[in-house]
């Protein structure tokens, strides 16, 4: 590792720490989570998870993107015609927006470098507030600073005054034509409310285990062993449909899934070092992977041993576009492709439905990526990504 790259390390623990200290309440002493902790070991499983965007609105003086419909229905054959039903129209609108998917004979999803979007809107303000953690130890806020192995990058203002939070993400959602993914309506709280991505997670779909080796003290302790791993078990769920506590779970068997790191817990907020993650996800019903490099990992821990905090790093371009835009990599059960009729429609009428082109999403997240540069040309190929993480007490069995 480069000597730059272990101080920009260095300086990202420093600030999370630092920031920990400032904001976290007290959880309690160390004998009422005794029971938390065996044989230096703690378990949690996450329950509730999602996209740690804007906290408020966001803000967008050059308007919001448009969707294939919407672009559809500016042109003259978009619009309605006298003689036309809203059956007929309907029809015809949905037909306009299939057509729109198409370039070259070719679906844009499919193949994003076929166009650009004129449509497509970035979110270039510096006023919104942004959930999320400082991933590079640096404040690039209004200065547009390249911190060592990352791209020129405008941060955001985190809540409770934070600074220096990277999410160059919420700038390619942020003004996307329903505005809703990225924006959490509630101005008070630390983490975003609601359920964001649960929905699979819960029905047993895919999960995430948090394991904790070493621990002395949930409140203070110097070095932790920390693992981050795909769930390999169906989250067991109580009458009241929340996670159950105290449930045994199994990481999955792919090495590929498990991450380790280590870090450190300061008045109750644990911090870790960065390491790459690779997480499994699920859209409609069909599997895709969700990674981050250079992740960070950064919970408070109540006194009841509930998790509450951030899972964020550096997505690469390629991969957060077939997540959630282009869909080209989407497998079945057996690691087969999905239909390629399943994957043109979860793509064109998917982001239709929020008011947005995929290709559009593409060209703006390579324009605003902030990490790991090509060596050749410096164009940066991934983009800070945060999501919050809500998880429960658990027995992760030893991987």
């Amino acid at each position: 590792m480069q000597i730059s790259k272990l101080a920009r390390h260095a300086a990202a623990m420093a600030a999370l720490c630092a920031a920990a200290l400032l904001a976290v309440p007290n959880i309690g002493d160390a004998e009422s989570q005794t029971n938390l902790i065996q044989d230096g070991r703690a378990g949690f499983v996450v329950h509730a998870f999602g996209s740690a965007g804007a906290r408020g609105e966001t803000e967008c003086p050059a308007g919001r993107s448009l969707g294939f419909r919407q672009i559809f229905e500016q042109t003259p054959e978009g619009q309605r015609q006298e003689s036309e039903t809203d059956e007929q129209y309907t029809a015809r609108l949905f037909t306009g927006e299939a057509a729109a998917g198409i370039v070259d004979g070719q679906n844009i999803c499919a193949n994003p470098n076929l166009a650009e979007d004129p449509h497509y809107r970035i979110m270039t303000s510096s006023n919104v507030v942004s959930y999320g953690i400082d991933l590079d130890g640096e404040d690039s806020r209004n200065s547009g600073a390249a911190p060592a192995g990352a791209c020129a990058h405008n941060d955001f203002t985190g809540v409770n005054g934070a600074r220096g939070v990277d999410n160059q993400m919420l700038r390619v959602s942020g003004c996307d034509g329903a505005g809703l993914a990225y924006r959490d309506t509630d101005t008070t709280g630390d983490l975003p409310n609601g359920e964001g991505q649960s929905e699979y997670m819960l029905q047993g779909a895919w999960g995430i285990l948090i394991s904790l080796r070493g621990v002395d003290d949930l409140r203070n302790d110097d070095d932790v062993q920390v693992g981050i791993y795909s769930n390999a078990d169906p989250i067991q769920i109580g009458p009241d449909g929340h996670a159950l506590p105290g449930v045994s779970y199994s990481p999955d068997e792919d090495q590929h899934y498990r991450a380790e790191t280590r870090g450190r817990i300061v008045n109750g907020v644990l911090t870790t070092e960065a390491t790459d993650i690779r997480l499994r996800a699920t859209v409609a019903g069909f599997h895709v992977e969700r990674p981050l490099n250079h992740a960070r990992v950064q919970f408070t821990i109540s006194a009841s041993g509930e998790l509450a905090g951030y899972i964020a790093g550096y997505m690469p371009v390629e991969a957060a576009y077939d997540l959630s835009y282009g869909f080209r990599t989407l497998t079945n059960d057996d690691g087969e492709l999905a239909p390629t009729q399943v994957r043109d429609r979860l793509s064109v009428g998917g982001n239709t439905v929020m008011g947005r082109t995929c290709h559009g999403a593409y060209h703006a997240m390579y324009e605003v990526a902030d990490g790991d540069p090509d060596p050749q040309t410096g164009r940066c190929t991934s983009i800070s990504t945060q999501y919050w993480v809500r998880a429960t007490p658990a027995f992760v069995l030893d991987p």
